[in-house]
């Protein structure tokens, strides 16, 4: 099994619990929706968000140009459902599978929009050159992603995880892209856990664990608990999660 399929289908087994439990990647949306609202204040004619998931973003895209003809992607066929209450009466086509591979789709896209998405991706370079040549002249590239601090716990702990590219790497990507960035923010945001476990479930609840497989066995466990307490404890007992989001917008 490829890393796309282990990651289409811990995304499709939890993509009830994301919609419920995914507080902070809903916030990165609320954030995004809002910095695409002051760069594109207008209407747009045609739009494309690359990553659904359940619609966080995608009801706020819907909102905000409710007249714009959409073309909504996401890994995950199953997603559909959760996306059917913001399309109705809406221009929208949906295009599932990896968005490293989207077709063209015909025509420039006003506005290109995908929220805690691009970390997944095996070549960022190669898709910013490809939302490049598909944005209209003066088209925006609206993207959230995460930094090199996202779940440092997890990585400290276990030694696995994700790379993050950084915020300056991210805009000298976007720039070789000719894209010119018109605003990019980041910022820490830390959870609290009861424990470490806890900790886990939650990470895989919203689907967003590291894509190997991991065998927890009771002895890797009970370390993985020790260890992440004796670091990552509060004075309250509780333990931490840092969340490490980036945001940017692009112009074209």
């Amino acid at each position: 099994m490829s890393d796309k399929d282990l990651l289409k289908n811990r995304f499709a087994a939890n993509l009830r619990s994301y919609n419920s439990l995914a507080v902070v990647q809903e916030r990165i949306c609320e954030e995004l929706a809002e910095l695409i609202g002051t760069h594109v204040p207008g209407k747009i004619t045609r739009g494309l968000e690359v990553g659904t998931g359940t619609g966080f973003l995608t009801r706020r895209l819907l909102e905000r140009y409710p007249d714009a003809e959409w073309t909504l992607n996401d890994l995950v066929e199953a997603s559909e459902c959760f996306l059917q209450p913001y399309v109705g009466g809406r221009k929208t086509q949906c295009y599932w599978g990896d968005a490293e591979s989207l077709p063209a789709f015909g025509r420039p896209f006003d506005l290109i929009a995908t929220a805690s998405t691009v970390q997944w991706f095996d070549n960022l370079p190669a898709f910013l050159n490809r939302t490049q040549e598909m944005l209209a002249a003066g088209g925006r590239l609206a993207l959230s992603t995460f930094g090199p601090d996202n779940f440092e716990e997890i990585r400290a702990t276990t030694g696995d995880g994700l790379v993050y590219y950084t915020s300056a790497e991210l805009a000298g990507l976007l720039k070789q892209a000719g894209l010119t960035i018109e605003e990019q923010k980041e910022y820490a945001r830390r959870l609290e856990f009861g424990s470490p476990t806890d900790v886990l479930r939650h990470i895989k609840a919203t689907g967003v664990n590291a894509i190997r497989k991991t065998r927890w066995t009771p002895r890797r466990l009970t370390d993985f608990e020790t260890l992440y307490r004796s670091r990552f404890s509060t004075s309250s007992g509780t333990v931490t999660l840092t969340y490490h989001p980036i945001l940017i917008v692009a112009r074209k």
